[in-house]
């Protein structure tokens, strides 16, 4: 089991999509991002992306009868999924602005020194992508789909997710369910493979794959020679 990627708990973040004007974050310190600059990093840029689900028929219980077509599609919740490289730098620094942002400066010598660090540190033996539901319409149903990840196992998902590059695929050897710190699932891939980074800056288009069980398949594209951060290639 991997060591968790905090030891603190975390305020859960609720995070919308927002569109991420290029360059004007870069120019500047994480510390100084606008909420819209770090939310825009989170949910709609080279590192993260959301994937709006529309089949979530296998998230429920299929075998309960409902009376009407009308009634199943009012009840059955929209849902989103955030899928975000939580290894790149920039998506890490993101989501410590939010918490500063949204604690208001009411943070402590001992959380400010923690997100310090989670902002700053490398990792040089995994991949991890974070993955975050969120339901965007209420009904009867909204508890089992707010639960999905909660239900997932590693070796439910081992064989069909992975990421995929030039033909390859890097399978998963890690999930871990959300914990109360608010980053989401996490899906670990090694980022070593035979003795070479998985991923080169020289790379196309990166996938993103994971067949949900009693859920929906996440599918998403990340284009790697836009994956730069100060001068280097971060996932």
């Amino acid at each position: 089991m991997l060591r968790p990627l905090l030891t603190c708990k975390i305020i859960a973040l609720t995070l919308s999509f927002a569109v991420l004007a290029p360059g004007q974050w870069q120019k500047k310190p994480y510390r100084e991002w606008s909420e819209k600059e770090a939310r825009g990093i989170l949910d709609n840029s080279p590192w993260a992306q959301t994937q709006t689900s529309t089949d979530t028929s296998r998230m429920f219980d299929t075998g309960r009868a409902v009376v009407s077509n009308e009634r199943r599609e009012a009840e059955v919740p929209e849902t989103k999924f955030h899928i975000r490289f939580f290894s790149s730098k920039p998506v890490r620094q993101a989501t410590c602005r939010m918490i500063e942002i949204q604690r208001k400066g009411e943070i402590s010598k001992q959380l400010a020194a923690q997100l310090e660090g989670l902002a700053n540190a490398d990792f040089p033996d995994y991949i991890i992508i974070t993955v975050i539901l969120e339901v965007a319409k209420s009904g009867s149903q909204m508890g089992s789909a707010a639960s999905l990840l909660d239900r997932q196992t590693t070796p439910q998902l081992k064989t069909d997710t992975y990421l995929s590059l030039k033909g390859k695929r890097l399978f998963l050897v890690e999930y871990q369910p959300p914990r109360p710190d608010g980053l989401g699932a996490r899906f670990i891939f090694p980022r070593i493979v035979d003795g070479q980074p998985f991923i080169a800056e020289t790379d196309g288009e990166l996938l993103f794959h994971s067949s949900l069980n009693s859920g929906p398949e996440l599918s998403m594209r990340f284009k790697v020679k836009d994956m730069i951060f100060e001068g280097k290639l971060e996932y």
